[in-house]
């Protein structure tokens, strides 16, 4: 009887809520978009507001990598693909007469340098703003970015929608705050390597949490909630931001300077690759940025190249 019990308020305690909880009450989010694209801003605005209704949701202006002056000192003009090459797969890249521009040994070894991309360069300094307005304000946001999506197919069957987003990221904020995980940061949407599926981390003992893995090195800004202590150390590590942004998390989590962590879905096991309770409405259509490596979007690897 006391196992029936148990199981009965376990299923009671899993029950789908779009109720969020005490932390998440108040918190607000910052909501990424260029002025020049309405369009998606009031698309994902009106998404958030039939799913997420408790949400405070706060515009914030992107910064134009075409029309607005950045800084040197915060965002680089150019990146090297050494530390990425870690993780992300590089080939051979020939110029348009077949020759050999530079190995896939030479991007892992010295690097190769690429300028930033007019729109990775203000991507980045979007998120370098943002990471100053989480530190300034002195409380944790959730950043998105307005490519997000909350209505998707989920690993484990049936639509995700406002109502698992908020129960599993309650889930997660309450498992974090009873276990005593220091977050710096935590991503709702990701892809690439966490706990579970390390590629050079050694491998944790013990039984892994189905909420919450430390991540190794993964990519994507579309979501994430940022604590006021991962906006400092990001801002520390920034001067200047030297990759593209989600390059440049990635490897600060991935050195052990930033406690980053990833959220699950349910459904998502340790051999998926791209996961959580969000996901990119056109990952590789609608997108304001081109990836100066060309990128899994199949962008132009030469065209930014900083010596051909």
């Amino acid at each position: 009887k006391a196992k029936g019990k148990a199981k009965a308020k376990g299923k009671a305690a899993a029950a789908l809520t779009n109720e969020p909880c005490s932390i998440l009450k108040g918190m607000p989010a910052l909501l990424l978009g260029m002025e020049r694209r309405p369009d998606r801003r009031e698309r994902c605005e009106k998404m958030l507001k039939e799913e997420l209704p408790w949400l405070d949701v706060r515009y914030f202006r992107a910064t134009d990598g075409k029309e607005d002056v950045i800084p040197e000192t915060e965002v680089a003009m150019t990146w090297n693909t050494k530390n990425n090459s870690l993780y992300g797969s590089y080939e051979d890249v020939k110029d348009a007469e077949g020759k050999i521009l530079y190995t896939a040994a030479q991007f892992a070894d010295p690097g190769v340098d690429y300028k930033f991309s007019p729109g990775e360069r203000g991507c980045a300094h979007s998120h370098y703003r943002m990471w100053k307005t989480v530190l300034e304000a002195n409380e944790p946001m959730l950043i998105l970015e307005d490519d997000v999506q909350l209505k998707f197919e989920r690993t484990c069957g049936g639509e995700a929608n406002g109502a698992t987003f908020t129960h599993r990221l309650n889930l997660g904020l309450h498992e974090a705050a009873v276990k005593g995980v220091n977050l710096d940061v935590l991503y709702l949407g990701w892809s690439g390597h966490r706990e579970g599926n390390y590629k050079h981390n050694k491998p944790t003992p013990g039984r892994k949490s189905s909420l919450l893995r430390r991540a190794e090195y993964v990519w994507t800004t579309v979501a994430y909630i940022l604590w006021p202590a991962g906006a400092k150390k990001l801002l520390e590590a920034a001067q200047p931001l030297n990759q593209p942004v989600d390059n440049f998390m990635a490897w600060e989590a991935r050195e052990g300077r930033l406690d980053a962590y990833v959220l699950l879905d349910e459904g998502d096991t340790n051999d998926t690759w791209a996961g959580g309770i969000v996901t990119q409405l056109d990952f590789t259509g609608d997108s304001d940025i081109k990836k100066s490596d060309g990128g899994d979007q199949g962008h132009d690897p030469t065209e930014f190249l900083a010596q051909k």
